[in-house]
């Protein structure tokens, strides 16, 4: 299947080689990339993929990408991780996320027990933002084209609305 080009900016940044600099890569193996979902924004896109980095450590990362003035895509890595999930008792997101007073952007697996009845997740921020994203894959990811104020309040839902867990996110943050 053909990448998109997005996704082949997304594809050139995950195989780079690792460095310090933003425009670096991550080391990853092509033929390991899986593209787990992708959720098309105003200005760009939310990608949440997975990989085999070259020392063969599993990993996961949200990007963001933007058209850049001159109509290629550009890649800003989020964050992410490897080496599995925490355990949990109850559905929770493990986040990665970025934001300044321009916007927020992040995401992440809806995982613990009871994930697999999650339908849809909702950030409810401090100052009255609300996002929501449906548990596509087991994996939400979520884009507020502002600032917002920390912490968010978290609700994972199921198919007819009731609440499988709410917990408070990011409230060490702010």
């Amino acid at each position: 299947m053909a990448l998109t080009e997005a996704e082949q900016a997304v594809m050139d940044h995950l195989v780079g080689d690792p460095g310090p600099l933003q425009r670096s890569g991550e080391g990853a193996v092509p033929a390991s990339v899986r593209f787990r979902r992708c959720r098309e924004l105003p200005d760009g896109q939310l990608h949440a993929v997975a990989f085999s980095n070259r020392e063969g450590q599993p990993r996961d990362l949200v990007l963001r990408t933007v058209r850049d003035p001159g109509g290629g895509w550009l890649v800003h890595p989020i964050g992410g991780g490897g080496g599995g999930h925490p355990p949990r008792s109850r559905p929770w997101v493990n986040f990665t996320a970025q934001w300044n007073t321009d916007m927020f952007a992040g995401g992440g697996d809806v995982i613990g027990d009871g994930a697999e009845r999650a339908h849809l997740v909702r950030l409810a921020f401090a100052d009255g933002t609300v996002v929501e994203d449906g548990a596509h894959h087991e994996v939400v990811l979520f884009h507020v084209p502002h600032g917002v104020a920390l912490p968010a309040r978290v609700e994972v839902l199921d198919e007819v609305g009731t609440i499988l867990a709410a917990y408070d996110e990011f409230a060490n943050l702010a």
